[in-house]
């Protein structure tokens, strides 16, 4: 079972492929740390260079030597392309699922690239098949290490919409563009209300989200370019906030900030950008704003993976995040309070927190689809 902050750094890394080409061989290669292989590679097509390798994590010497051959022989005849083409469908799927083994030992593939790299077994994550655009991973292991299990094949379905995510990110991006739209085209990507901000509180740039967040004006607005809240008493405080936010030793944990209205507590929780993505934005922070008042959709099948959650640990979790207390979490799911606190104690020990505070910091980090 991967961690979160396995989980993480795939996102983070995964996020900034768009903008740094390193970035996808380093994403590839904690693919292969995380799945336990020897090889990623990511495939595509184009008119110009046809099918072929253009980035790769994890290998060898003679993997590499693998891809050459690849990219020089088989780009017009790869057999595995021929057999997706007879059922064309993005998904994850397992190579034996095209090829029975044996027939997989009978090509010229295996021959000439696969067994001389010490690889066999493959898990391919077809990303996008269409006319113009064929985009794929896959994922080999050798023969002692088998097909993929089923616990990382769940991973990769929970990294499947993001990595696909980012390819659109890279298409919509032009190569001028990157330098100045990075950080940008990763908040728009979000469905968390985000904003990029300067350590003084100025707004370069903000999501759809976010947008919809300012409509409802009871907690933040934006005055002469600046974000600042509804509620006098929260002005110095935010303040401070983002201008200690890129300390190293900055509290993190969430900031309840109040509104003019009876809801609860907007969640703030603000982070500081890294220095490529400082560069390229001209924005030092990045803040995120859960809504206690909206509904949230949580990926649970995440915090099952990444936690071994319970159900009614997920709904405990998400609870917590929405702002309820313990008392308000019993009533909701009709069980006593000291059920919840039992749950909530299991919860802290699985997530390896201590403190509720430090808890939903960790929630607040995952990412969230949009609410149906």
């Amino acid at each position: 079972m991967v961690s979160l902050e396995a989980y993480s750094r795939l996102l983070e890394v995964l996020y900034s492929a768009p903008l740094e080409q390193d970035q996808w061989e380093h994403f590839l290669a904690l693919l292969c740390e995380h799945t336990g292989a020897t090889l990623a590679v990511f495939i595509a097509a184009d008119t110009r260079l046809g099918l072929s390798v253009r980035s790769q994590g994890g290998g060898s010497e003679q993997t590499a030597q693998g891809i050459a051959t690849y990219n020089q022989r088989y780009g017009h005849s790869d057999p595995f392309k021929a057999e997706i083409l007879r059922n064309p469908r993005q998904g994850i799927f397992q190579v034996e699922d095209l090829l029975p083994n044996e027939g997989i030992l009978r090509t010229d593939i295996y021959r000439d690239v696969l067994e001389p790299s010490g690889i066999r077994y493959s898990t391919i994550l077809m990303l996008s098949l269409t006319l113009r655009r064929l985009e794929a991973i896959s994922i080999w292991r050798s023969p002692d290490q088998g097909p993929m299990d089923e616990d990382r094949n769940h991973l990769l379905q929970l990294l499947f919409p993001h990595i696909q995510k980012t390819l659109e990110i890279r298409q919509v991006l032009g190569v001028a563009q990157q330098r100045i739209a990075g950080a940008e085209a990763m908040v728009d990507a979000s469905a968390t209300p985000t904003f990029l901000l300067t350590r003084q509180g100025r707004v370069l740039h903000h999501n759809a989200a976010a947008q919809s967040l300012l409509l409802a004006a009871d907690a933040l607005a934006l005055r002469d370019g600046c974000l600042v809240p509804r509620v006098a008493a929260a002005v110095e405080p935010l303040r401070r906030l983002f201008l200690n936010a890129t300390f190293p030793a900055a509290n993190h944990s969430p900031f309840a900030l109040p509104r003019t209205s009876a809801a609860r507590p907007l969640q703030l929780l603000v982070s500081p950008l890294t220095p490529a993505l400082r560069d390229r934005s001209g924005a030092d922070l990045v803040l995120l704003a859960t809504d206690p008042e909206k509904p949230v959709n949580l990926p649970d099948d995440a915090l099952r993976a990444l936690f071994g959650f319970s159900p009614a640990q997920v709904e405990v979790a998400i609870g917590l995040l929405m702002g309820y207390t313990l008392q308000e979490i019993a009533t909701l799911r009709h069980v006593s309070i000291g059920t919840v606190r039992q749950q909530v104690k299991a919860i802290l020990a699985k997530t390896g927190t201590t403190r509720q505070a430090d808890l939903i910091r960790l929630l607040m980090s995952l990412p969230q689809a949009a609410a149906q």
